[in-house]
């Protein structure tokens, strides 16, 4: 061209001018930045035209060669420096490049769905795909996702590729590189896609190849063929591979989960660590997070990531940042330097952090049990700057992290509520299920938040909408809305979670038990054993009985045979025991779970089992055996607790005997005991029995294991009556005292009902129990007043005030009174010499009313005490109606039965009424005894 002669002369005339020398042209065009500005025109240009000199009319333009402009024009020439680019503005000419030149200068995917619209009939192969691969990377494309142009653009590019001969490879990478980064969703099309990547699969480039695969982690199930066929030929090639290809594909087989491909992820690992140094951080931390969400735990990759990291953290983003340290959670990698690493660069940036990144960091030190005070402090104090901005999964999974570390004080807790009332109506059942969790976990109760939670849960359980008057002006209309329009499933982990959490926070929210019980049934199937033990102990907790789903459960868990876990059977035989449900196919399996594995039982799992079963008077021989010989084996390792549970459980198994094997333990263990653990203890050594059938049984079960009865027989060998242990009584005794203002009714009761049965009157123990009963008086139930009246007469101990006390109570009750309630009063009255007729007659009453539910003991014991109180009238009609039930008794009870027929005698004697002699009794064959 002229004009570039006249301006390389002109450089020349006045280069040789200023030195003398001259220099080329060249070092003119080096001088121009990013080769800016070239000078174009069709005449000569003067010495002084061009960038550097005064604008000539003679210079049509000026060409910036990353900008070219849209012209036909074929006869510009230029300098040989520009023949590329003079090369690629003379294709202008043709229409597609134009069409193509035009693309390429609009940014926004609104503004190309516009053009694309207006111009499609004009594409060809190239615009086609260009416009989309251009949608794909812009930064509005996620605006125009639901517009229907967008499908068209897609479908007309997937169309093309299938029918134009002249289709690359590359033009298919492209292609579904667009459709996955738009996360476009159609099976057609993307069926047509996968047949023309299946054609052309072998032509690909390894970087096309895994763009390819990339886009196909976006298509799910629709091209799971596909995906298969291009990981297997990546795995061929995957030595062609860079580090970005590696990671991609990494990240694309995490994405799909897509399962059988251990041989390519071992391929990649290789790969990776060869050239981990090539590697970028989000191509590390994209490849650590790849093999921690498919959980392959390779540790020598950690590795070489982690000093990677540690020799370039600065270099690291918070994102990057954050997704390799939950990748390290997640695979549990133990590496205290590289964790501390991790922990210091994440605090150096964390004000830039998003709330993505702080829950994600919240969480991966939660899985790691890493309590980073300073660290969850910083992390509080930037998302207190931040909490608006959390999703409903950020505030979540900062709940449960905080929550699991136990760093979730009550104002974090309260900072996070306040974000969940904002939020709430976005919830999924199990953001509602970790949430409550987390409050549950940290004993913290929030009942606004409680509330919504539970509206919220029983409408998502439900198929119906939210229609009350209470839920309408609970939520705001938006919530309302969200919760006609989202029906999401609960799974069984949020059901367990959710009951977990009533029962730890002890929320009685009826409504939302009674769905979430409905909904375990209709999902009982898909629980697994710990879900079914979490909502079996839930259930006991909150001391709500669920027949048909525990039926459901017994049904269930034999499935999980071997599954459950020491903790499982301890859970759900616990729940059961609070329920007071006795399922025996339930507590048949329990009782077979447990036995064989005792050994494995922590001291509260084994305490809680055992009490569980005493609770509901279940004797498995094979299972009391097995428990009196574990605790024989763990008996210095109990704790107190412990042995006050496993104490009771065993009175109530009817095994008294291992009770004096335990006796010296349990009086080392007298000082550390509560009021209640000193009833429980009094009740259990006072109520143990070791009877004949608990020996024998106990025998025939351990024969066979010799090493096991070593040492036993000592204790076996005891005589089979009352467990008996005064020094312990004695130290229990002086230990209440100490504690008497803490002694509530039920322990009072219990306490002077063991040492009345154990026939021990320590004198001045009672003075302060007959205070501190004297001042529970008006607490106390009608079982408290015959057990303390019983107490006190059996021990012979004269308290009138007290007695006239609790007499004055028994007023207020009388028709509360069970049969034995009922005997043990008029027994004790008569043993105090208390004479109260009016209260004598009140009680014969109710004795009467309850005559067809007693024991011929009861029966004899009131007809005695009547007789020895001498209320001849009163006596006469109790046994009007108390002789038909007594002589109708199938079950002999020798001094029972003599007892009542000498009253029967004497009252016939002293009244010359003639009484039905009872069947079976002979007064000739019994001696009288007035104490029974």
């Amino acid at each position: 061209m002229a004009s570039f002669d006249a301006f390389e002369r002109g450089f020349a005339k006045a280069s040789l001018a200023q030195d003398g020398v001259g220099v080329p042209f060249t070092n003119l065009l080096q001088l121009l930045p990013n080769k800016e500005w070239v000078p174009f025109g069709h005449e000569a240009l003067s010495v002084e035209s061009g960038a550097f000199g005064t604008r000539n009319p003679n210079v049509q333009f000026y060409l910036k060669p990353s900008l070219m402009p849209i012209c036909g024009s074929v006869d510009l020439k230029t300098h040989v420096l520009y023949q590329k680019d003079l090369a690629f503005l003379k294709k202008d000419g043709q229409h597609e490049v134009r069409i193509n030149k035009e693309i390429s200068s609009i940014w926004t995917a609104k503004e190309l769905l516009n053009f694309a619209h207006a111009r499609s009939t004009e594409f060809d192969l190239a615009n086609v795909v260009t416009v989309l691969h251009r949608i794909a990377k812009s930064a509005d494309r996620w605006q125009m996702k639901r517009d229907a142009r967008l499908g068209k653009i897609v479908a007309q590019a997937v169309d093309v590729l299938g029918e134009d001969g002249r289709t690359t490879p590359r033009d298919i990478a492209k292609t579904q590189w667009a459709i996955g980064r738009l996360h476009v969703q159609d099976a057609p099309v993307q069926e047509k896609l996968n047949r023309a990547i299946a054609r052309r699969m072998s032509e690909f480039e390894a970087q096309g190849l895994s763009n390819v695969i990339w886009g196909l982690a976006f298509a799910e199930q629709d091209a799971a063929c596909a995906m298969r066929l291009a990981l297997l030929e990546f795995h061929q090639r995957i030595g062609e591979c860079d580090p970005q290809a590696l990671s991609n594909v990494a990240w694309s087989i995490a994405k799909s989960l897509a399962a059988g491909h251990e041989p390519l992820l071992l391929a990649l690992s290789s790969a990776s660590i060869a050239r981990v140094k090539k590697f970028d951080p989000q191509g590390l931390a994209n490849l650590s997070w790849s093999f921690a969400t498919l959980q392959q735990h390779d540790p020598v990759l950690f590795a070489r990531v982690g000093e990677t990291f540690l020799s370039s953290s600065s270099t690291w983003e918070p994102q990057h940042i954050a997704n390799f340290l939950w990748s390290c959670a997640r695979c549990q990698v133990e590496s205290p330097p590289l964790l501390a690493g991790l922990c210091a660069a994440s605090s150096c940036s964390l004000d830039t952090w998003t709330c993505q990144g702080l829950a994600n960091l919240a969480w991966s030190l939660a899985k790691l049990e890493r309590a980073e005070n300073s660290l969850l402090e910083r992390i509080i104090t930037v998302l207190a700057r931040k909490i608006r901005r959390c999703s409903p999964q950020n505030t979540v999974n900062l709940a449960w992290s905080f929550a699991k570390l136990l760093a979730a004080t009550s104002a974090v807790l309260e900072l996070l509520a306040s974000q969940t009332t904002r939020t709430l109506a976005e919830f999924s059942p199990q953001h509602c299920s970790n949430l409550s969790w987390a409050f549950a976990t940290m004993s913290h109760m929030q009942e606004p938040l409680m509330m919504m939670i539970s509206f919220l849960t029983q409408d998502l359980l439900s198929s119906f909408a939210v229609a009350s008057c209470v839920q309408v002006a609970l939520f705001p209309f938006h919530l309302g809305r969200h919760m006609l329009e989202c029906k999401e499933e609960c799974h069984a982990q949020d059901i367990a979670s959710l009951l977990w959490s009533c029962a730890k926070l002890a929320w009685q929210d009826q409504a939302l038990l009674k769905h979430l019980c409905a909904s375990c049934i209709v999902k009982v199937e898909s629980f697994s054993a710990q879900h079914m033990a979490m909502c079996t102990w839930a259930l006991g907790c909150l001391t709500l009985p669920q027949q048909e789903l525990m039926h459901s459960f017994a049904r269930q868990l034999p499935r999980s045979r071997g599954e459950i876990g020491t903790q499982g059977i301890s859970n759900l035989a616990h729940g059961l025991g609070k329920q007071a449900l006795r399922d025996e196919d339930f507590l048949d399996f329990l009782s077979q779970e447990a036995s064989g594995s005792f050994a494995l039982f922590t001291n509260q799992e084994f305490a809680m089992t055992l009490w569980a079963f005493a609770k509901l008077h279940f004797l498995s021989p094979p299972l009391v055996a097995g428990a009196c010989q574990e605790c024989l084996e763990r008996r210095p390792h109990l704790l107190p607790q412990d042995l006050v549970v496993l104490s009771w459980a065993f009175a109530r198994l009817d095994v008294g005997w291992i009770l004096s094997a335990m006796s010296a333990e349990v009086q080392k263990s007298i000082p550390e005991l509560g009021p209640q653990d000193l009833a429980n203890v009094s009740w259990a050594f006072a109520a143990a029995q070791a009877g004949a059938w608990s020996l024998l049984e106990f025998f025939s079960i351990s024969l066979c294991n010799r090493e096991g009865l070593k040492g036993l027989f000592p204790y076996l060998c005891q005589s089979c009556h009352q467990v008996e242990d005064a020094p312990m009584m004695s130290s229990i005794a002086q230990e209440a005292r100490r504690q008497i203002l803490e002694l509530e009714v039920q322990d009072v009761s219990n306490i002077s009902w063991a040492f009345a049965k154990f026939g021990l009157r320590d004198a001045h123990f009672f003075e302060v129990l007959a205070e501190r009963v004297s001042a529970l008086v008006g607490c106390l139930l009608p079982q408290n007043l015959s057990i303390l009246c019983w107490s006190f007469a059996k021990l012979e101990l004269q308290k009138p005030k007290l007695i006239t006390c609790i007499m004055q109570e028994c007023w207020k009750h009388v028709d509360q009174f069970d049969s034995q309630g009922v005997s043990n009063l008029i027994w004790s009255l008569a043993v105090l010499a208390y004479d109260s007729p009016s209260l004598c007659q009140r009680l014969s009453q109710r004795a009467i009313c309850l005559v067809h539910e007693m024991t011929a003991q009861e029966m004899a014991n009131i007809a005695w005490g009547l007789h020895v109180l001498q209320h001849g009238n009163t006596l006469q009609c109790f046994l009007q109606h108390s002789i038909g039930p007594f002589s109708r008794m199938a079950v002999r009870d020798g001094a029972a039965w003599v007892d009542f027929v000498n009253v029967c005698l004497e009252a016939q004697e002293a009244s010359g009424t003639q009484w039905p002699r009872p069947c079976y009794v002979h007064r000739s064959c019994w001696t009288p005894d007035p104490l029974g």
